[in-house]
C-alpha cells in the first residue's frame, strides 16, 4: 500500500471521528438500554384501512395450502412484452462498468423469450410443500418442510431461513433436501421458509411502516403459530438483519442465530478506536499468522469507501424514492432484468465487472436467475420489496441500536470472501456474549446459500453441534448452582 494513501486513509479516520464527536455526541456516549418491548406491540398492515382508535382485529389462525400456478394470460402478456424489448446501445470497450451491458442483455432477452419454460420452474417449487396464513392482515406465504421419520433422524432442529433482495425464497430451495436429511450425527431440520411481506408470494404491506421489527415480529407469530416457541434463525441480506432482530427483541424464542455476513457499522468511539488500532498496528491487534487477510477486509480505507460508493447507488435510490424507479420496473420485463441481474454479477465477485456476460452464469444457471426474476414479476412485488429500505433506512436511531446491540443467544455467522461488506471478527465479537462459530469462508459472494449451498449447509450443521454441547453445558451448570444453593441453605 502506497504512503500517500495510507497518509490520506488516516487523515479520513481523524477527521471521520471528529465530525462523528462534534455533530453526534451521542453516539460516543453509552446508550441507554433500548426498551425492546415498543416493537412487540401488534400493528395491522391489511388492505382495510382502520379508523383511529379501531381496535386491530385478531388474525384468523387457520393455515391453507398453497399452490403456485401463474395464469396463461400473465405468461401471454410477459412475452408479449419481451418481443417489444427496446435496448440501449453499448459503449465501445466496456463490460459490466456502466451497469447491465446491453449486448449481453439482448442474449438475456433471446433466452427468457425463446428458452426458458417458467411452467418447469413453477413445477419444481410446487413440490415442496406450501402455505398461506394471515398475520396482521397480511397472507404470509411459506415453505414448510418436514424431515421424514427414520430410524437415523436422532435430533430434529426446528429452523427458520430468511432471504433478502434481490433474492427470494428461491434461494433456498437447493437447501431443502440437504437440511430435511439425516447427517451422520443424525440431525435434520425442520425448515420454515418464508417470504418477507412485500416479497415472493407474501401479500404487499398496505401502509407505511412496515420494516425489520414488525418482520421480526410477524416471522415470531408464524413460528408459533406453527408450535415453535423455540428455534434456530438463519438469514442473508435483509434476512441477516431480520434474524439478528428476532434474536435481540425475541431472545426467549431463539435457540440459535446463524447468520451470513454481518451487520457491522461503526458507530461509537470504540468501535473508532478498533479501527485506527487495526489500522496501525494491524500485527499486535489481530494477533493471528492471517493478520494481512483480516486487515485487507476493511482497509485501504479509501478503496473500500471507493467501492461502496460504486456499489450502494440503488440503496439511495430505494431508500428514498423507491416508487419512482419501480414504476419502470413493474412495467418492463427486461429492465426489471437488468436491475435486478446487475447485484448477481457485481456482488458474487467485484471482477466480473470486467466479463463481457457479467460472470452470471459462472456461479448460476441463466435459469436459475431468470426464475428469481420471474417471482419478482409474477408476484407484482417489486415496488414493496424496494420500500423496505426506506422503512429501514430512514429509521438511523432503529438501524444503529439495532448493529449495536448485544446478541446473548448463541450465534453463528459466515463471512463470503467476496462479499460487499466484510469485518474482521475481532471487530463484532464483542456484540455476541456466546459467538461459538465464525468462519472466514475463502469462496462465495454476497448470495451465498443461492451459490454454494453445500457450504451454508454444512456451517448449519456444524453451528447445531456446538449448540447442543453448549446447551448441555448449560444446564450442567444450573444443576450445579442448584445443587450449591441447596448445600447453602442446609
Amino acid at each position: 500500500m502506497g504512503c500517500c494513501c495510507k497518509v490520506t486513509t488516516l487523515f479520513l479516520l481523524i477527521v471521520a471521528g471528529f465530525s462523528l464527536y462534534q455533530f453526534y455526541p451521542c453516539l460516543f456516549k453509552c446508550h441507554d438500554k433500548p426498551n425492546f418491548d415498543t416493537f412487540k406491540v401488534d400493528d395491522w398492515f391489511g388492505r382495510v384501512m382502520l379508523k383511529a382508535n379501531q381496535k386491530i382485529p385478531k388474525d384468523p389462525v387457520d393455515i391453507k395450502s398453497f399452490r403456485l400456478n401463474v395464469s396463461d394470460a400473465d405468461l401471454n402478456d410477459l412475452h408479449d412484452r419481451l418481443k417489444r424489448s427496446r435496448f440501449i446501445d453499448h459503449l465501445q470497450d466496456t463490460h459490466f462498468q456502466y451497469g447491465f451491458n446491453s449486448d449481453y442483455l439482448r442474449v438475456v432477452q433471446q433466452y427468457w423469450q425463446n428458452s426458458y419454460q417458467w411452467r418447469k420452474h413453477e413445477q419444481q417449487i410446487n413440490s415442496y410443500p406450501q402455505f398461506t396464513t394471515q398475520i396482521e392482515g397480511l397472507n404470509i406465504h411459506f415453505f414448510h418442510v418436514k424431515p421424514k421419520t427414520t430410524a437415523k433422524v436422532k435430533t430434529i432442529f426446528p429452523i427458520l431461513l430468511v432471504h433478502g433482495w434481490p433474492g427470494s425464497f428461491y434461494e433456498y430451495l437447493k437447501s431443502i433436501p440437504m437440511l430435511t436429511e439425516p447427517d451422520s450425527n443424525g440431525y435434520a431440520y425442520e425448515i420454515i421458509l418464508p417470504s418477507i411481506p412485500g416479497y415472493g408470494y407474501s401479500e404487499q404491506p398496505h401502509k407505511p411502516g412496515f420494516n425489520i421489527p414488525a418482520a421480526a415480529r410477524i416471522f415470531v407469530k408464524l413460528m408459533k403459530r406453527l408450535g415453535h416457541e423455540k428455534f434456530i434463525t438463519h438469514g442473508g441480506d435483509w434476512g441477516s438483519a431480520i434474524s439478528l432482530a428476532i434474536s435481540t427483541i425475541y431472545p426467549e424464542n431463539v435457540r440459535g442465530l446463524h447468520l451470513v455476513g454481518n451487520f457491522f457499522q461503526p458507530s461509537t468511539f470504540g468501535d473508532f478506536r478498533r479501527m485506527l488500532m487495526a489500522y496501525l498496528m494491524p500485527k499486535y491487534y489481530f494477533g493471528t499468522d492471517d493478520w494481512q487477510r483480516q486487515w485487507e477486509k476493511t482497509f485501504p480505507f479509501c478503496q473500500k469507501f471507493k467501492s461502496m460508493l460504486l456499489e450502494t447507488g440503488y440503496m439511495h435510490i430505494q431508500a428514498t424514492k423507491p416508487d419512482t424507479v419501480a414504476a419502470g420496473l413493474a412495467d418492463s420485463p427486461i429492465g426489471m432484468a437488468a436491475y435486478l441481474l446487475e447485484k448477481f454479477s457485481a456482488w458474487t465477485h467485484a471482477n466480473y465487472m470486467e466479463l463481457s456476460d457479467g460472470g452470471l452464469v459462472d456461479k448460476f444457471t441463466m435459469d436459475e436467475l431468470l426464475t428469481n426474476v420471474m417471482i419478482y414479476w409474477t408476484s407484482g412485488n417489486i415496488a414493496a420489496s424496494q420500500r423496505f429500505y426506506l422503512e429501514n433506512m430512514q429509521n438511523f436511531k432503529f438501524m444503529q441500536t439495532l448493529t449495536q446491540a448485544q446478541v446473548k443467544v448463541p450465534s453463528a455467522i459466515i463471512e463470503p470472501t467476496h462479499d460487499l461488506m466484510r469485518a474482521p471478527r475481532k471487530f463484532i465479537e464483542h456484540l455476541h456474549e456466546n459467538l461459538l462459530q465464525f468462519t472466514d469462508s475463502n469462496v462465495g459472494g454476497h448470495f451465498l446459500a443461492f451459490e454454494e449451498p453445500n457450504i451454508v449447509v454444512k456451517d448449519i450443521r456444524q453451528f447445531s453441534k456446538k449448540l447442543l454441547e453448549f446447551e448441555q453445558q448449560k444446564r450442567k451448570e444450573e444443576e450445579q448452582e442448584q445443587q450449591q444453593k441447596k448445600h447453602d441453605e442446609v
